[in-house]
């Protein structure tokens, strides 16, 4: 270098805008923490009876024994162990509604479960290993699978990944009539990442609420449209990248990180 020249000044490299980024992933999770639990931390303890058709629901995303995946949490917590776990003993009830739902009947039943809210809040606290599961299930069945559909789709916004990791979580990423392919698939083709097909996507979302497939989960569903407003005002706002700070309103609370 020559005498009394400066090195030249080189820009950091931008990091990603999208949810591959974990300060976006971070903000996106909070917001759809606020939707299931009205608080920005990720509710691994939480678990109740909704009455919403699906049994408990329970952990981080809202898992349920009606489902399937409240079961493959608990099995997966047993592998991260190595053994039996205080929940292990509800496994033979867990796997009896999963057949009985793949039979063909609803996932409301509870029965076996006595206790197992108590059990799972406790665990949650003392044993970061049932957390590690919850975590890994939800990679598993939500997180890659939304952010697959995403990136096929051409949605790379951080929001506009948001709106379907969200829609993912709540409807399912099967093939029911509901789920997230289906919405995507009513929506239309993605035109180059416009937020008028974010908009299209979250209208139908909207009809799906008001109007589900299954009657069970109609009053649930229908209470849930403030979700869709609120990611609305995030678009009306232009959040797309999801940077913070950032604030907003879900239900008539504020909430921000």
């Amino acid at each position: 270098m020559l005498a009394g020249c400066s090195s030249p000044t080189v820009a950091a490299a931008p990091g990603p805008k999208d949810l591959t980024d974990p300060a976006r992933r971070h903000v996106a999770e909070a917001v759809i923490s606020t939707f299931e639990n009205s608080t920005v931390e990720l509710p691994y303890a939480a678990a109740q009876r909704l009455d919403d058709g699906r049994g408990i629901t329970a952990g981080r995303a809202g898992f349920t024994s009606g489902t399937h995946d409240l079961l493959l949490v608990v099995q997966r917590y047993e592998q991260i162990a190595g053994g039996p776990t205080p929940l292990s003993k509800y496994l033979p009830a867990l796997r009896t509604i999963d057949r009985q739902v793949q039979d063909g009947n609803d996932g409301s039943s509870t029965k076996g479960l006595g206790g197992f809210e108590e059990v799972w809040r406790s665990t949650s606290q003392t044993d970061p290993r049932l957390n590690q599961a919850q975590d890994a299930v939800y990679d598993d069945l939500y997180f890659r699978p939304a952010m697959d559909r995403a990136r096929a789709a051409g949605v790379t916004t951080a929001l506009g990944q948001l709106c379907l990791l969200d829609t993912g979580i709540q409807h399912g990423v099967g093939t029911g009539p509901d789920d997230l392919p289906a919405l995507m698939t009513e929506t239309g083709p993605q035109a180059a990442d416009a937020p008028a097909w974010l908009r299209r996507f979250l209208e139908v979302r909207r009809q799906h609420l008001e109007h589900p497939a299954y009657e069970e989960t109609a009053e649930v569903w229908q209470e849930s449209l403030p979700r869709v407003d609120t990611l609305e005002a995030l678009i009306d706002q232009q959040r797309f990248d999801l940077a913070t700070p950032i604030s907003w309103t879900f239900a008539g609370q504020s909430f921000q990180v």
